[in-house]
């Protein structure tokens, strides 16, 4: 049998609203916040976040975003930066070494425009460190 992904869109977007309940993210920076207070604009911008924020930790590219090509430095076949709707995305990929440990230091960055983040914190990392095996078995993941 062929199981169906649900996506957090998914999740939030039909079964909740139908069931009356708590528009809560099952997984990110926002995993287990009652989403429902929020704009339906405010909430398409948090749910597309984090798909593309779990969507990068997974190994996979960006479901939402789209590559920014105006960005100040293009993409350099490693860290590549992205447009979404009211934030910005950065897939940092770079090859890095902590004394012997050799390896990448690899995952997303999600800035949160003025508009969505008016408040001192608007940004959210999911960087990690992989040694050359785990990044690579990671990357096979696509």
């Amino acid at each position: 049998m062929n199981a169906r992904r649900i996506t957090a869109a998914a999740f939030v977007a039909v079964l909740l609203p139908s069931m009356g309940a708590a528009q809560v993210l099952p997984a990110g920076p926002f995993a287990g916040v009652d989403l429902s207070p929020l704009s339906t604009d405010q909430r398409r911008t948090i749910v597309e976040a984090t798909e593309d924020f779990e969507a990068v930790r997974g190994g996979k590219a960006p479901i939402h975003a789209r590559v920014d090509k105006g960005a100040a430095l293009p993409a350099d076949g490693g860290t590549t930066f992205y447009i979404g709707h009211k934030y910005r995305l950065t897939v940092e990929s770079s090859l890095s070494s902590f004394g012997a440990l050799n390896g990448w230091v690899y995952g997303p960055i999600v800035v949160f425009d003025e508009s969505i983040a008016p408040g001192n914190e608007n940004t959210f990392s999911g960087l990690q460190f992989y040694t050359q095996a785990q990044f690579a078995k990671l990357r096979k993941v696509r």
